[in-house]
């Protein structure tokens, strides 16, 4: 159980929680929400002891195993290949797969029922940890979150700093522990991989605290909502949806119960004012005053954070075809093609979104797009009175930070727009007055977001290409952006990993993989349908997507005789898995029971039978998906 107990914390002269009281029992998900550095990943901080409270206690149980994702990968970690720094944060398995070792090496010399005893207990819960399938789970966790196998034994100095902290989540899954902290664990993560997460997740069973700004992970994995704001905590029972009606309600019961007693007070004021010189009154005046002193301080309203929506100015006009690709392929120097023969047609009013693994080259088409880059085979053909607007993953580092807000935007109008006219627009962005003057390096993400947008907007586009423009947006800055795309006459390109944000703009989306560019008609859940959720995983183009011919009866015929052998094929793996445990569980009960005379042989046939059952499992699977395949085809 984690109790925080009156918690505050201030660092310097800004505060960060006062008085905060909660309570997280074993085996509760809880998703903690709230603006942008309100202290929610201070939270965390003070769980594991990085941080103590200024006041009050926090309370965590000594014997939980805490697994902690931090949004920076930490620096002091031990170079060592992918593989070997994820199955790192299982060090309790290594650790007793090597004294295993030494305990077998001490039996040629001693063989005491002790010694005996102690391999036998050693190996039951080495087992019970899955320890035999160490590397297995390793791997399938990576390729989950997007790494190919032949990269599994590159040195993790070789990746950049988004794909360690994808080996930093992997390794913080792997290790099971009691409690996971997960502090915006999908900021690193493309569309698949944040299914995939959320897909495993669904089967953790320990303590889970969730920080993110992703809405449809909170939906699918948090039963509680913890929302940090204005240093207090709050807690509210069910999950996201039922969150966000519950703090609407409290808000209108705030507002409604001020209201009340701010007129209870109003009147008895002007009682008092009104009846104070008249001697008739005194007594009645008197009884008010008393009154007024006994009624209870007026609730201080919880205040709104400053939500400025997102308003972008109509586009300039243009033909129905804004621009068009015909053939084109890239690469980059000295290496592979990222995708060949795309051809691609965008019209006036499409929203799309770009889905597929990060390395399959989205950002690479949208710079195409966006005539930053060049094709290497092909053309990009413009349409009529093409203007574009490109908006980078890195805009909030390419935003000069000593320059002021209207800097900024008077060095994008390039001399070509009035200071008045560029004010009029930085108003439209929620930038009025001095605000204007202020350094970009003071602004919070969401103040960033709308400068970049102001930017681009200086000189108006009517085709407009994002490149996850969500990463630095909560909740709150999420929303917005999406209603000004949806309100948006103009058309828009972008990649975002934020499904929720790809499914409540996109009217069509893209996708690429490992076997080209591909568009797809409807939005993000009509993509999933169509290609049966399979181009979100593994970036290709299911052909069960395409119109297939039904086969004729000769073929069927032939296809349900492949159909029976396999599936008695299939029988006949189950049998011999089965047979296969049963034989396992009863020799490692011989193993606690001290019946094993030989021990290393015993050793030996343990591994050989952990090792059939692993390769007779990935052949059933192979069974059943084959027969899945010729079932499709009937």
């Amino acid at each position: 159980m984690i109790i925080f107990d009156n918690v505050s914390k201030q660092f310097g002269p800004q505060t960060i929680l006062t008085n905060a009281s909660f309570t997280v029992n074993p085996g509760e998900q809880v998703g903690i929400v709230g603006p942008n550095g309100a202290g929610k990943s201070t939270i965390f901080k003070l769980i594991t002891g990085e941080e103590e409270s200024d006041k009050g206690d926090v309370i965590v149980p000594g014997n939980q195993r805490i697994g902690y994702l931090k949004q920076q990968l930490p620096s002091n970690e031990e170079d060592g290949s992918l593989l070997d720094f994820v199955k790192a944060g299982c060090q309790e398995i290594i650790d007793m797969e090597i004294e295993l070792h030494e305990l077998q090496e001490q039996l040629t010399a001693d063989s005491s029922p002790e010694l005996l005893q102690k391999i036998g207990d050693l190996q039951h819960e080495f087992e019970h940890r899955d320890g035999y399938q160490l590397t297995a789970n390793t791997e399938a966790a990576l390729g989950g979150l997007g790494f190919t196998p032949d990269r599994f034994e590159e040195p993790m100095s070789s990746f950049s700093g988004g794909w360690q902290m994808r080996a930093q989540l992997a390794r913080v899954l792997l290790s099971s522990p009691d409690i996971l902290l997960l502090d915006e664990p999908s900021n690193y993560l493309d569309l698949p991989a944040v299914e995939w997460l959320q897909r495993f997740l669904s089967h953790f069973s320990g303590t889970l605290l969730l920080i993110s700004h992703d809405r449809q992970l909170l939906r699918s994995l948090a039963k509680d909502i913890l929302e940090i704001r204005h240093g207090s905590a709050t807690r509210y029972a069910g999950g996201y949806d039922k969150y966000v009606v519950l703090r609407k309600e409290r808000m209108e019961q705030q507002i409604a119960r001020y209201k009340t007693l701010s007129k209870q007070r109003e009147d008895i004021e002007s009682f008092i004012r009104r009846f104070r010189a008249q001697a008739t009154k005194a007594a009645q005046v008197q009884s008010r005053i008393k009154m007024l002193e006994k009624m209870e301080p007026l609730p201080e309203l919880e205040k709104e954070d400053n939500r400025v929506l997102l308003r972008l100015p109509d586009p300039p006009a243009s033909g129905h075809q804004l621009l068009r690709t015909e053939n084109i392929g890239f690469h980059y120097p000295d290496s592979p093609w990222l995708f060949k023969g795309v051809d691609l047609s965008i019209e006036r009013g499409d929203k799309l979104a770009l889905v597929g693994y990060n390395g399959m080259g989205k950002t690479t088409l949208l710079k195409i797009l966006a005539e930053i880059l060049q094709p290497v085979e092909g053309k990009r053909v413009a349409g009529h009175h093409l203007v574009t607007g490109y908006q980078s993953q890195e805009f909030a580092e390419t935003l000069p930070l000593e320059h002021s807000v209207f800097r900024v935007v008077k060095d994008a109008a390039r001399g070509q727009t009035t200071d008045q006219a560029i004010r009029t627009l930085l108003g439209s962005f929620g930038f009025q007055g001095e605000f204007c003057d202020k350094p970009v390096k003071v602004l919070s993400g969401g103040e960033k977001i709308r400068l970049a947008f102001a930017r681009i907007f200086i000189n108006p586009p009517n085709l407009l290409l994002l490149d996850e423009p969500t990463t630095h947006l909560d909740i709150q800055g999420r929303e917005a952006l999406e209603q000004a795309i949806c309100q948006y006459k103009g058309t828009v390109c972008f990649v975002s990993h934020d499904s929720s944000f790809v499914r409540n703009t996109a009217n069509g989306v893209i996708s690429i993989g490992s076997e080209g560019v591909r568009r797809w008609l409807g939005g993000y859940d009509d993509f999933l349908s169509q290609s049966g959720g399979n181009v979100a995983i593994d970036g290709k183009a299911p052909e069960a997507a395409k119109p297939k011919a039904k086969p004729d009866g000769k073929k069927r015929k032939e296809a349900q005789k492949q159909i029976r052998k396999l599936e008695n094929r299939l029988s006949k793996l189950e049998l011999r898995i089965s047979e296969l445990e049963a034989e396992q569980a009863s020799e490692l009960r011989k193993l606690e029971q001290g019946e094993v005379s030989d021990f290393k042989e015993h050793q030996k046939m343990l591994n050989s039978l952990a090792g059939d059952i692993q390769s007779t499992t990935r052949e059933w699977i192979e069974v059943g998906e084959e027969i899945e395949a010729h079932q499709e085809a009937l």
